[in-house]
């Protein structure tokens, strides 16, 4: 009997020595976790490698195909075309990699941990704290509804809680990418600063004004019972499973919107967009139009990118976006039973006036 024979199938009652455990070879079982893990892993790489591939040298690649099949860069069609398809690459690249970042950052920062983090914070602290949080997590106007009244209950000052709910859908890791490269860095830092000092000065204003006992609510999202510490295979597949989750929900909306991006970009003339947005009274019409729609932060880039691209000041549109994200109506519909209607109210205006003076601001900066 050769040696692993021996270790392998020996009497149960001995147990087998370190030396001989190291030559037993896998069970199935621990073979096919490793198979999985392994094709886990090749996979995030080789998606990763096609996203930036999309992103960063997809524009010439189909510039040379449309080229090669006869249609000219120079026509309308040729144009819209070319716009059509890069652009759709490319942001559904952006939003599979930042949203895989983000589900994988979410298995760390759990709404729990998010309430022990901010519970029995000071106000300066707090609101620093809560500002910071809502920026590098992944919830939209919806979800963060129940994450600020569990928030309140849990012992966090109402100014606080409001600040993370203004800023969680507010400032977002895929609208500062996608902003980047529809505007540059420059103007996705502006909206980062501009959407974080609306975050803090609502929680602020509106937490001074309103009585805690008046604007807490029973918990909509009571605290997480403990759970195991998860492996870098699962947070892995939580980051893998949130961009598959949100590229089905969003790719048709993306894609819609470029294609009405295409239409603009192509055919019609942008002087004529460039003079309507230019009117003064844009920026708070953009705000108006944006509080009865309801879209994440990855679908209203799309929609404002052709927008731009056409002349329309960048103000303008970036109000509008701040509106569609930060004040739409299912959010509101749902905190109107979160806290009373004159909180509502004083919210409400707080942040419809703090986007109406980002918007202004962008323009006369751009």
């Amino acid at each position: 009997m050769t040696t692993e024979a021996a270790c392998c199938t020996g009497p149960a009652a001995i147990p087998a020595t370190p030396a001989e455990t190291t030559c037993c070879p896998a069970t199935p079982a621990a073979s096919a976790l490793a198979v999985s893990s392994t094709r886990l892993r090749l996979g995030i790489v080789l998606g990763g490698a096609g996203a930036a591939a999309l992103i960063t040298v997809a524009d010439p690649i189909w510039a040379r195909t449309l080229t090669g099949v006869g249609l000219g860069l120079d026509s309308a069609l040729g144009t819209a075309v070319h716009f059509a398809l890069y652009e759709t690459g490319k942001i559904l690249a952006l939003i599979a990699v930042l949203v895989f970042a983000i589900g994988v950052l979410g298995t760390w920062l759990t709404p729990a941990r998010l309430q022990r983090l901010l519970a029995g914070r000071g106000q300066v602290a707090g609101h620093a704290i809560a500002a910071g949080f809502g920026a590098v997590t992944p919830f939209c106007s919806c979800s963060s509804v129940p994450l600020y009244v569990g928030m309140t209950r849990a012992g966090v000052p109402t100014g606080v809680g409001l600040t993370f709910l203004v800023a969680s859908p507010l400032v977002n890791e895929v609208a500062l990418a996608l902003l980047a490269s529809m505007a540059g860095w420059a103007v996705a830092a502006a909206y980062l600063a501009l959407g974080l000092t609306i975050a803090v000065a609502t929680g602020a204003t509106v937490g001074a004004l309103a009585r805690r006992r008046e604007a807490s609510a029973p918990s909509l999202l009571p605290l997480a019972m403990p759970a195991p510490r998860p492996t870098l295979d699962d947070r892995l597949r939580a980051g893998l499973a949130e961009a598959k989750g949100t590229l089905r929900k969003l790719w048709p909306f993306v894609v819609g919107a470029i294609t009405v991006g295409a239409v603009i970009h192509g055919w019609i003339p942008t002087d004529v967009i460039a003079r309507l947005g230019d009117q003064w009274w844009g920026v708070p019409a953009a705000v108006l139009l944006g509080i009865p729609l309801y879209s994440a932060t990855a679908t209203a880039v799309p929609l404002i990118a052709p927008l731009y691209a056409a002349g329309i000041p960048l103000g303008t549109l970036i109000a509008l976006m701040m509106a569609v994200v930060g004040l739409s109506a299912p959010e509101l519909i749902m905190l109107r039973k979160a806290m009373p209607a004159r909180v509502l109210v004083t919210f409400v205006g707080v942040v419809a006036s703090g986007i109406v003076a980002a918007g202004y601001l962008l323009n006369a900066l751009t």
